[in-house]
């Protein structure tokens, strides 16, 4: 219960952050998605169900605020979300550099499938140029944004484990140790 509330928490303060402080920040006319980091993040922290729910939740909050047919984004973080959390068992290091790798793969992952699915639906688009000059941008800021994002995310969504029990990541959460 503890966990929800903080996810829920974190995803909503990932949007109103997205929506009041990242536009003023762009740069070559393109804003970080601190909503995809979150949700990347928590598919790194928490699996596979829990990146695609909040992939979901975060999607749909963030469709409701655009003017997109509604469901892109929710669609588009939760297939994220979902692969990321997936993916992370097979990863056997704990090293600084999976989160910044896993946020870089998932954004471009994540804002091309985002581009691919809007132009099915015949979302007006950009010039190819454009859309993978975006895409890669996007990449990059996500991942600056992941030595603030991650921590927190780990903290509050992370819960605490267990003294000696398996994370389920293929990890021991005693250190030093792997079982």
């Amino acid at each position: 219960m503890r966990r929800s509330l903080g996810t829920s928490l974190l995803i909503v303060t990932a949007l109103i952050l997205q929506t009041t402080l990242l536009p003023h920040l762009a740069l070559f006319r393109v804003v970080p998605d601190l909503m995809l980091v979150v949700v990347i993040c928590i598919g790194l922290v928490r699996g596979p169900s829990s990146g695609a729910t909040a992939g979901f939740a975060g999607g749909m909050l963030r469709d409701l605020l655009l003017d997109a047919p509604t469901g892109l984004s929710a669609l588009a973080y939760l297939t994220v979300g979902y692969v990321v959390g997936a993916v992370r068992p097979y990863v056997q290091s704990s090293s600084v550099a999976v989160p910044l790798i896993g946020v870089f793969a998932g954004s471009v992952v994540g804002t091309a499938f985002y581009t691919m699915l809007a132009l099915l639906l015949g979302v007006p688009a950009q010039p190819v140029d454009r859309v993978a000059q975006v895409i890669l941008l996007t990449g990059v800021y996500n991942t600056l944004l992941v030595p603030f994002a991650y921590p927190v995310v780990r903290r509050v969504a992370g819960g605490a484990q267990r003294s000696g029990a398996s994370s389920g990541r293929g990890e021991s959460v005693v250190p030093g140790r792997t079982f």
